[in-house]
């Protein structure tokens, strides 16, 4: 089968036409700001269930559709290594954040104690650390940044009193097992109510603990890569200025 002398034209002129709507598809999206690649996003447990991670995970979408964004659940030991080591190229995590990340302050919320059900604090309806200082508190694996669960369970008390640790977790679930194994009691934010409700478990408030505070976080060396600048670009027209 040979193409005619009309054939021919028409292919040559086919052939322009593609190359030039390729072109105008390239320019076009060049203006508005289109982005293609893989964004691999971190999340410590729950973090990207948060309404403030949803919004953001939203906005990210809405303004990049063709960019692929896998978010991959972090435990206790791997949230800061996945991260430092480049396996995600940020991550959604709780403060304190170590030394050498950058962030995006998200939201905060105060923080509870979470208790077995027939312990006979459950009742109340707010708790002093005083009135906790014989309770044991789970304890976090020896990878885990010492000074972030220190700050978390406020070790030592305000008296000064050190923390009695007790049973070492790797996640959130072993976290709340434990208690609910009466085997140590432990500290959460506020959102444990609604994200880990569990038939024998009571949330009680605890001032004295403070506020639990969400950050967008990622490396000084990835904050310019396209897909980062682009999620934190979203961040920032949903949520407060970074720090």
């Amino acid at each position: 089968v040979r193409l005619t002398p009309a054939g021919r034209a028409v292919a040559e002129e086919s052939r322009a036409v593609v190359e030039g709507l390729d072109r105008l598809l390239r320019v076009a999206d060049s203006h508005a700001g289109a982005m293609t690649g893989r964004l691999r996003i971190g999340s410590l447990g729950a973090e990207a269930a948060m309404p403030h991670a949803g919004a953001v995970l939203a906005r990210l979408r809405d303004q990049h559709p063709h960019l692929e964004v896998e978010v991959r659940n972090l435990g206790f030991i791997q949230q800061f290594d996945s991260l430092a080591g480049g396996e995600v190229d940020a991550a959604f995590l709780r403060g304190p954040l170590p030394s050498g990340f950058q962030s995006l302050q998200l939201a905060t919320e105060s923080r509870v104690v979470c208790l077995a059900a027939d312990d006979p604090l459950a009742g109340e309806e707010t708790l002093t650390l005083a009135q906790l200082e014989d309770r044991m508190v789970v304890d976090m694996p020896r990878e885990v940044p010492r000074t972030w669960w220190d700050h978390l369970t406020v070790n030592p008390r305000p008296d000064g009193t050190p923390v009695r640790y007790g049973p070492v977790v790797r996640d959130t679930e072993a976290m709340v097992l434990a208690v609910l194994q009466k085997r140590a009691i432990t500290f959460l934010p506020a959102s444990a109510r609604r994200l880990y409700p569990r038939p024998g478990l009571v949330y009680v408030d605890v001032p004295e603990l403070g506020e639990s505070v969400s950050f967008l976080a990622w490396l000084p060396a990835n904050r310019d890569l396209p897909a980062v600048r682009a999620l934190r670009a979203a961040a920032r027209s949903t949520q407060q200025p970074e720090h």
